[in-house]
């Protein structure tokens, strides 16, 4: 092709036909734009193409994460929510009630207090697209702020879960003088017969420290669940936007 329209020039230039020449030289100019115009749109075409590509990963794989994170959130929520119900029941029992209640019912009130669930989010998309930069592909700007803060609003809740955890933990010295929570003789060497030492249910609920321990409790719980259910009102807030840009790609 080269060939061809060099040697369309020089004919036409030893015929002397130097306007046709130029109108000649000025078609190949024009064909040579275009072609460069062809090829960039080719190439910008083709990086859109990768570009929706890896947008669409991203937000599959957001999708994904989000999902789980929401189911988690709903286990966690669940069994605050059981910890939150057994402090108010033991914060309303009269320490005599304890002798009327049966035993295996009021260790289970008890034993719910103790519950200690923690939200742990699947974050490996996030940190991958915000760290890689393909989270600006995102062109809703509300997901994408509502991704960027969602590191810290889970840091916000986590602070609330810490504190309940640290105070559970710290509580042992408070039940371990009432309640026996490892009975071997019992259950395991039941050869040896049952032991003559047994819990004090009724001394525990007399016992100020214990009131105090399920006061502390109730509140740290409360606020736990309040956190996580901001968390869980933009977790699905999240997911609800990926499912519409998902469906604007996919239509």
């Amino acid at each position: 092709m080269t060939n061809f329209f060099r040697r369309m020039r020089q004919t036409l230039l030893k015929e002397g036909k130097k306007r046709r020449y130029f109108k000649y030289a000025l078609g190949e100019i024009f064909l040579v734009v275009i072609g460069i115009l062809i090829a960039f749109q080719v190439n910008s075409w083709n990086d859109s193409r990768k570009d929706q590509s890896k947008k669409l990963a991203l937000l599959k794989a957001l999708k994904v994460e989000f999902t789980s994170n929401l189911e988690q959130l709903d286990t966690v929520i669940f069994y605050d929510e059981k910890v939150l119900k057994s402090t108010f029941q033991l914060l309303n029992l009269n320490p005599e009630d304890a002798v009327l209640i049966e035993r295996d019912s009021l260790r289970q009130i008890i034993q719910n207090t103790s519950w200690l669930w923690t939200f742990d989010p699947l974050n490996g998309a996030l940190r991958s697209g915000i760290s890689s930069g393909t989270i600006h592909l995102i062109k809703n700007d509300s997901l994408v702020s509502l991704l960027f803060a969602w590191p810290d609003l889970v840091a916000d809740a986590k602070e609330n879960e810490d504190r309940a955890t640290e105070h559970r933990l710290n509580s042992d010295e408070v039940f371990s003088r009432f309640i026996r929570s490892r009975d071997y003789r019992s259950i395991q060497h039941t050869e040896l017969g049952a032991s003559k030492f047994t819990s004090d249910y009724q001394g525990l609920l007399n016992d100020p420290l214990f009131e105090d321990y399920i006061s502390e409790r109730n509140t740290h719980t409360l606020d736990a669940i309040y956190e996580l259910n901001v968390v869980k009102e933009q977790n699905t807030l999240i997911i609800k936007l990926l499912e519409n840009e998902l469906n604007l790609i996919q239509k």
